[in-house]
Parts: C-alpha cells; sequence; structure tokens
C-alpha cells in the first residue's frame, strides 16, 4: 500500500509516500480501504517531535479515517466488504489501507462524502467529550469556543447550536463571516481585541459558563477569569507549544507551572471551592486508549449527523503527496473546518 511516512522528526519535507506493508487484520479488528484521512494539530505535533505518544520513526501518522470495509477480522459482526464507514485509528490512518478496533468503526451516514466522514470523529469526539460531557452545556448557557474557525472549533460551534447555547467565539477576523454561519453569535478577533475585555463587555461584566480552548497558559489564565460562578474550563490542547521555527514546549509548559494560584488553582482544592468555578483537562488519546474505544463520545452524536444537523466542515483535501503542504496549511491557520488527505 502507499502510505504518508514520517521518515524522521522534523519539517515538512520529512513526510514522504512511500509502499508499505499492508496492515494484519487481528480479531476484532476491521481493516478499511481508506478514501480521506483526517489531519489534526497532533500530526504536527508529533512531526517536530512535540507528540510524546508518537510511534518510532519511520511510523505513519493518523487519527481518523473514512472509506469502505475491506477485510473483517474475527468475532466482528455487524459490518459488510464494501460497506461506508468511517473510524477512529490509532496511528496509521494516513495510508489507503488503515486497520481499527471495531468499536471505533461507525457506519457513514449516505448523505456525507468520504471528506466529511474523515472530519468526524476526532473533532466531534473531542468536542462533545468537552462540552457536553465535562462542560454539562445546556440551552441559554453561554459558550467560548476558542478556534472557532477550526477543526474542533467548527464541530463545537455545531454542538453548542444544536444546544441552545450563546455562542462567543475567536478567529481572525476573514473568518468571521464563516464561523457565523456554523452559529456563532459573537465572533471576536483575538488579533486586535482582548477576548477577555470583549466577553465582559457583552455579558455586562458576567461572563460565560463554559470555554473550550487548546491555546495555552496566557489564554488559560484570561478564560478562568471570565468565568461566571459555575463555570467550567476546559483545556484539550497546547497549540502554543508547537512552532515550525522550532521548539518551544519547554517555554510553555513552564508558563504552565508559573501560573498563579490566584488565576489558576489548579491544585488549590480550598480555592476552587471559594470560587465556584471547574477547571478540566481533555486528553482525547488517554480517553480513548482508558476506555477502550470513542464509542461513548461518537455514537450520541450519530442521530444528529444522519440528521444534517451536523455537518462536518472540510476547509480542503490534499493528495497524499502534497502532505508537507497540508501540514503547513493547517500550521498557518488558514483553514476553516478540517484539513484531510486522500490517497489520489
Amino acid at each position: 500500500m502507499k502510505a504518508v511516512v514520517l521518515t524522521r522528526i522534523g519539517g515538512p519535507e520529512v513526510l514522504k509516500v512511500q509502499d508499505w506493508p499492508d496492515p494484519p487484520v487481528g480479531a476484532g479488528e476491521v481493516r478499511i480501504a481508506v478514501r480521506a484521512a483526517g489531519l489534526n494539530f497532533a500530526d504536527t505535533m508529533a512531526r517536530v517531535g512535540l507528540y510524546p505518544a508518537t510511534p518510532k520513526t519511520p511510523c505513519i501518522l493518523g487519527y481518523e479515517v473514512a472509506g469502505v470495509v475491506d477485510t473483517i477480522g474475527d468475532d466482528v459482526s455487524g459490518f459488510d466488504v464494501g460497506q461506508r464507514v468511517m473510524a477512529g485509528t490509532h496511528f496509521g490512518g494516513q495510508a489507503e489501507l488503515a486497520t481499527a478496533n471495531a468499536r471505533d468503526v461507525l457506519p457513514m451516514p449516505d448523505n456525507l462524502s468520504f471528506t466529511e466522514g474523515a472530519a468526524f470523529c476526532v473533532n466531534y469526539a473531542t468536542a462533545y467529550a468537552g462540552l457536553i460531557i465535562m462542560g454539562g452545556l445546556r440551552a441559554e448557557n453561554r459558550v467560548l469556543i476558542h478556534s472557532a474557525g477550526g477543526g474542533v472549533g467548527t464541530a463545537a460551534t455545531q454542538i453548542a447550536r444544536n444546544a441552545g447555547a450563546e455562542i462567543f467565539g475567536t478567529a481572525s477576523a476573514a473568518k468571521h463571516d464563516a464561523i457565523r454561519a456554523q452559529g456563532v453569535h459573537h465572533p471576536i478577533d483575538y488579533r486586535s481585541q482582548d477576548f477577555k475585555a470583549e466577553v465582559r463587555r457583552l455579558t455586562d461584566g458576567e461572563g460565560v459558563d463554559v470555554v473550550l480552548d487548546a491555546i495555552g497558559p496566557i489564554s488559560f489564565r484570561k478564560d478562568y477569569r471570565i468565568l461566571r460562578p459555575g463555570g467550567r474550563l476546559i483545556m484539550y490542547g497546547l497549540s502554543d507549544a508547537i512552532d515550525e521555527k522550532g521548539r518551544n514546549l519547554r517555554a510553555t509548559v513552564a508558563s504552565l507551572l508559573r501560573l498563579p494560584t490566584s488565576t489558576m488553582p489548579w491544585w488549590n482544592a480550598g480555592r476552587l471551592l471559594n470560587q465556584n468555578r471547574g477547571v478540566f483537562g481533555l486528553n482525547l488519546l488517554s480517553w480513548w486508549k482508558r476506555e477502550g474505544g470513542m464509542d461513548r463520545i461518537t455514537k450520541p452524536l450519530l442521530e444528529d449527523l444522519g440528521a444534517g444537523r451536523l455537518v462536518p466542515a472540510v476547509a480542503r483535501a490534499f493528495p497524499f503527496n502534497r502532505a508537507g503542504d497540508a501540514h503547513r496549511y493547517l500550521a498557518e491557520r488558514r483553514n476553516i473546518g478540517k484539513v484531510v488527505l486522500t490517497p489520489t
């Protein structure tokens, strides 16, 4: 099979299309002929050596795919060869064939294209786990979604919209019309506006109920300060930790550890108790591994997905031989929605 191979740690040029052995199919697994594979920030972090779970190079990245069932392993029922499916993969997704645990394979609604199917599993599972399970988002809550034009951001906006929440979203001004179309009521230009001050202005100083943020310590600090009583901050990444010009994870983590208890009291139970706020950390891979599957955070969304109430936004599809360009496009935050890779 052809696969996008991370040959070594480095810039986008280290990604090469190579011939690799077809992946085996074990009991409880399904092998999929991939028509599209999702690209995530975790992939870009893995490429530059900032993602601890990355397999030893050379390796194949990729957490999610859409395609058709190629082979069904023993002890698997409910799938047919040739069936259209989407699935979460523990790496190995950015190839012509990918194997997934049957528990992570979902039938793909007829109304979705393969590129849309490849934009579902990781983004929507992350958004649902953060907003609904951890954040307890409900009708008339106020929610601030950072990077609202990105893959998780558009997924979170749709979920929050369907829940009946009032949505605040940060994005560059050029993306404001697009995030409004997804459901954001109050777009905030993070380049020219202080989101903390703008949220306070728009809410008459009250703040928001839920914040979903994958940026880093500086924004986490501001997020916490605009939570109203009962508010919940969900941190699901550290995008500030990646820099195409070099690593800055050490500085980011150091900044995270230096956050004063007066602004981010993770370890001070008494202060948290007194301030009536909650702070949650969300790592999809560790959730996935601990539970043995993503079904708890994907299957509740399938009805809305099939009915068209959730529509994965695809920014752009790149062929495998332009995987490096896809990484640059994502790292430069040019996307509105998901970036995907296709075999051809």
